[in-house]
């Protein structure tokens, strides 16, 4: 599974892209501050059992950021992330919701684990973990989702339609190990903790990406003029 340190890298892709004139130092740390939120439920997994994916990667969270931050900046009377902290604020609270979203967690939706998207709603890990593409034989195909309409049994009934988007079970079934909780229930004397950096080569590659596009951009960041340098 991606790693806490795989997440920040695409958050961090995510701002040199979202950013725009509000790139620079402060704004990254916020952005890549967003992107670890949703790791921090391995702790929930201490208190509520088997809540790591669950209570802090359901969708909830970035709906209810975008929601608040959209209500501040486009329907409220004065807005305070404005006021306070003007068009770099507004950029910066954007490209962080983005961050949390796609770099904390939609990295983890699209892995063999899953996350809980609906939590406490509805209690069910769900992985997007599938493939897609174009065969000369199947033309286009894809298996992230898979719907069946039940098919037709020998007397002509059919079976009812159903979704397959890779449920996995509830928080009573599904435990998503970490580092800080490995296994479900009372951890044994000496168990192994696990706290992965890049478990695949294309972690790496994410991690490598990442650190060139932060490096190059901070440089011709740092290196532009300010607003008030004439020409």
């Amino acid at each position: 599974m991606p790693s806490t340190v795989v997440h920040v890298a695409v958050a961090l892709l995510v701002a040199a892209g979202l950013l725009g004139s509000a790139y620079d130092r402060r704004a990254l740390v916020v952005v890549g501050v967003a992107a670890l939120v949703p790791d921090l439920d391995v702790f929930a997994s201490l208190l509520v059992e088997s809540t790591h994916r669950a209570a802090l990667h359901t969708l909830f969270v970035p709906l209810g950021a975008t929601a608040a931050v959209y209500y501040d900046t486009r329907l409220r009377d004065g807005s305070w992330l404005r006021d306070r902290y003007g068009t770099w604020g507004v950029q910066v609270a954007w490209a962080s919701v983005a961050g949390l979203a796609f770099g904390g967690i939609g990295l983890d939706l699209f892995t063999a684990q899953g996350v809980n998207v609906f939590y406490p709603l509805y209690d069910q890990f769900v992985s997007l973990d599938g493939k897609a593409g174009y065969s000369s034989t199947q033309g286009v195909f894809q298996t992230f989702v898979e719907v069946s309409d039940g098919g037709s049994g020998g007397g002509g009934g059919g079976g009812a339609p159903s979704v397959d988007v890779g449920q996995r079970g509830s928080t009573d079934e599904v435990h998503v190990g970490s580092g800080v909780d490995p296994s479900k229930g009372p951890e044994p004397e000496g168990v192994k903790r696990v706290f992965p950096v890049a478990y695949r080569g294309w972690h790496l590659t994410l991690l490598v990406a990442s650190l060139l596009v932060t490096w190059v951009r901070l440089r011709r960041t740092e290196g532009a003029p300010g607003p008030s340098d004439g020409e």
